[in-house]
């Protein structure tokens, strides 16, 4: 099976997983609700994914690290100067949301906070270097303040959706200055690392 191939299949099992969440809290969906609502055999869920929770955390990568579905990570959009109308972006955000009502935080905030530090680790240490402590701090309280805020837009109205959108937005690029300062460069020159890591 070729990469492409295997990417389409595992895109379509998240499809069907974040199907399934509509419907059921995620400690009630099996693997059965999720090949059916995928029109697929157990043997290909099993040829992908160990288990669901392999699955859940896929799906949550992608939202978080590729959330235009051109390669561009939460980072990058809500760094850059102009917030993107991108309608896969907003999607993004809604199915993160509804697994936040779903399931809660904690699945949530660890891969995104894994799914940050790998962000982070290719902009500042691209030869895998590790993360200064006061870096990794900073992307701690930014991941948990941005997943509170999300979890609190699951459950609101469309206009605390956008005000929580906000400060999301707000609160990266608060990160992006704090590790800028951290690390005694501009902010102007952690965006344009980002934009390479990205492929923008």
């Amino acid at each position: 099976m070729s990469a492409r191939t295997a990417e389409r299949m595992k895109a379509r099992l998240a499809d069907a997983l974040w199907d399934c969440l509509a419907e059921l809290p995620v400690g009630e969906i099996s693997v059965g609700d999720v090949i059916e609502a995928a029109g697929v055999s157990r043997g290909s869920f099993y040829y992908h994914f160990d288990d669901l929770d392999e699955l859940l955390a896929w799906a949550i990568r992608q939202e978080v690290m590729n959330s235009d579905r051109k390669g561009h990570s939460f980072a990058l959009l809500l760094a850059r100067a102009e917030p993107s109308g991108n309608a896969l972006v907003q999607r993004a955000i809604a199915r993160v949301c509804l697994l936040l009502d779903k399931g809660g935080m904690s699945p949530v905030f660890d891969v995104a906070l894994d799914a940050m530090r790998e962000v982070w680790v290719a902009v500042l240490e691209p030869e895998g270097g590790r993360l200064p402590d006061g870096v990794v701090a900073q992307l701690e309280y930014a991941v948990g303040g941005s997943v509170g805020m999300l979890a609190r837009a699951s459950r609101s109205t469309e206009a605390k959706l956008r005000a929580s959108s906000a400060f999301i937005r707000a609160c990266n690029r608060t990160l992006v200055e704090r590790i800028a300062d951290e690390l005694g460069v501009s902010a102007a020159e952690l965006v344009a690392r980002l934009e390479h890591v990205g492929g923008a």
